[in-house]
């Protein structure tokens, strides 16, 4: 594949664009994590966006923006709309050949830019998957001893550009990070998947339009962001909204997958079926069946990603050998009556 020259001046090579809301505690180590490894390449362009929080965020951001002159664009919302809104006016707003979406309260690992310059320049894809270490305010034990933890984005070819979609959709869907901060892609790919405004797991729904736009791909099996688990994130504080939100993701995520034009192949039907099963169990593990009204939601919704079943993804799961997964799942759907 031919080597990308560096863009014109008017053409950074990377837009790393941040959403800042009510991240008082952690915005600035995450601007001098980024800040430490653009020094003076104005091919990066940082842009960061108000989305009108409670606190002294964007106070922060504007000190240190004063600090780096011409080293941070900035931008604000009139009022609160939310992760999908700013996402999607930073994306309008993005100058960059590629894009970066990252969050306000994680970390930019050491080293991550200048490979991930190397591989756009010299491999040129169209998208590139990295993984992530995990942080914790206050570890428990096991993290403690054990440091921070890598956690791999994909499973498959690293370090290698890719056209197989196929491999790209079984590889993402059987670790299950489909977060959008771990994928960086050509602005025009990402354009073409703009996140659902006013919905909680939003990541999650707009794989299949990103999947879809991205022609080739490249999976870069290194830690490139610090990801800061804490007792605000989403994921630690689930409400029967944040449920119906993911059930709603859950349906995007499998009729766009299998909607996709050309259609997918057995290992990604097979990356669907899993991604579905291991979701219900984790609800019914959180007792979302204890909900009436939330049981009706999740029933409907299983009903639609499992015509046929689940025993169907059980049964796949034991074949490739996964037998404490299957059993955990069939037992966490039983629990729930959810096993069909």
């Amino acid at each position: 594949m031919a080597k990308v020259q560096p863009g014109s001046h008017n053409e950074p090579w990377l837009s790393l664009l941040i959403p800042v809301y009510n991240v008082s505690a952690y915005i600035e180590s995450c601007l001098a994590s980024i800040l430490g490894q653009t020094g003076k390449d104005v091919g990066v362009e940082i842009v960061l966006l108000d989305d009108v929080g409670t606190d002294d965020s964007w106070s922060k951001v504007e000190r240190i923006a004063r600090q780096y002159p011409l080293r941070l664009r900035l931008l604000r919302h009139p009022h609160n709309r939310g992760i999908s809104a700013a996402r999607n006016t930073l994306l309008e707003n993005a100058h960059g050949r590629h894009v970066w979406f990252f969050d306000s309260d994680d970390v930019l690992l050491p080293g991550a830019l200048t490979k991930l310059r190397s591989i756009l320049f010299e491999q040129s894809p169209d998208l590139v998957l990295c993984d992530f270490t995990s942080f914790h305010e206050h570890p428990p034990l096991k993290h403690r001893l054990h440091g921070r933890l890598h956690h791999h984005t994909h499973v498959g070819p690293a370090w290698q550009v890719s056209q197989d979609r196929d491999a790209l959709l079984a590889g993402l869907l059987e670790v299950r990070q489909l977060h959008a901060w771990s994928k960086i892609a050509r602005r025009e790919v990402w354009r073409s998947a703009p996140f659902p405004e006013g919905r909680y797991f939003e990541d999650i729904a707009v794989i299949p339009a990103l999947v879809a736009a991205a022609r080739s791909w490249l999976y870069a099996p290194a830690p490139w962001v610090g990801y800061r688990q804490h007792g605000s994130s989403i994921i630690a504080t689930m409400t029967p909204r944040k449920t119906r939100d993911l059930l709603a993701s859950v349906r995007d995520l499998h009729t766009g997958m299998l909607g996709l034009h050309g259609g997918i192949g057995p290992s990604a039907r097979r990356g669907v079926g899993y991604f579905n099963l291991r979701t219900f169990a984790n609800l019914a593990r959180n007792r979302a069946y204890q909900d009436h009204a939330l049981q009706d939601d999740c029933q409907r919704t299983l009903a639609d990603v499992f015509p046929t079943g689940t025993r169907v993804a059980l049964a796949d799961c034991r074949r490739r050998g996964w037998w404490l997964r299957a059993w955990r799942a069939q037992h966490s759907l039983a629990r729930a009556h959810w096993l069909t």
